[in-house]
């Protein structure tokens, strides 16, 4: 930023705004960092089969549609399209697509 200006006023506001962003992204990488997330991030369907293997039943639908991050509320599956992570996308559908069972009941996707 020295190049482009010549004044040292137009320079501290550029550095504290750089800051403020660094901060906030940092933030929401750690609170936002869930095995689910990680496994998008790599693009990597066996990993995310992986990581929605340990949730609970009534849960695992709802850690592949639905992170909280700070007051913000995030799609994984969303996010996984977004960014071109097309494999963990896919794997994301077939999992809400399966019918399952339990001594029960048979249930599918949010159910």
């Amino acid at each position: 930023i020295r190049i482009l200006t010549d004044t040292a006023p137009a320079e501290e506001p550029f550095r504290w705004s750089l800051s403020l962003i660094s901060r906030i992204l940092t933030r929401v990488i750690n609170e936002g960092s869930t095995i689910v997330m990680k496994a998008i991030n790599s693009n990597s369907g066996k990993q995310l089969r992986k990581a929605v293997g340990c949730a609970p039943r009534g849960k695992r639908a709802l850690w592949m549609l639905n992170i909280q991050v700070g007051t913000q509320s995030i799609s994984p599956l969303m996010w996984a399209i977004e960014t071109g992570s097309l494999d963990a996308a896919k794997s994301i559908i077939t999992d809400l697509l399966i019918i399952r069972a339990d001594r029960d009941r048979y249930y599918y996707g949010m159910d």
